[in-house]
């Protein structure tokens, strides 16, 4: 695997959201596999609405990865970046679920994620890559 930053972040980004999502979305519209493993949405309390968002995501990302080269890679990680510090930062503030069903733990950890999108991309535009 390439080591460029943006492009390592965009990899674990899109295998973290899209297992994330792609197992809470299944748990959620299989009500045995919640019954028998079911810690799984009670930690995460994810709604279908904010799993599919993170499947999507993942899949866009791991695309990016395998087709989009690190230019790609670093116009994916500013977008996600200030994606989920705006998502972070505006339900910290509001303290709404912002229609994705968001729990008071979801925003510190969105705004985690998005700085270390912007260190991830910092660090690949002093690569000197051509954007």
């Amino acid at each position: 695997m390439n080591k460029h930053p943006a492009r390592v972040f965009t990899a674990i980004a899109g295998a973290l959201l899209l297992l994330q999502g792609a197992s809470t979305l299944l748990f959620r519209l299989n009500p045995s596999l919640d019954r028998a493993f079911p810690a799984l949405l009670a930690v995460t309390q994810m709604i279908p609405i904010h799993s599919a968002l993170h499947v999507a995501t993942g899949v866009v990302a791991l695309f990016i990865f395998y087709r989009g080269g690190e230019r790609g890679a670093l116009w994916f990680t500013l977008g996600f970046s200030i994606f989920y510090l705006t998502l972070g930062l505006a339900g910290l503030l509001s303290g709404q679920p912002m229609g994705l069903g968001l729990q008071p733990f979801d925003h510190p950890v969105h705004i985690m994620f998005g700085v270390l999108g912007f260190f991830a991309a910092y660090l690949t535009s002093s690569r000197k890559v051509s954007v």
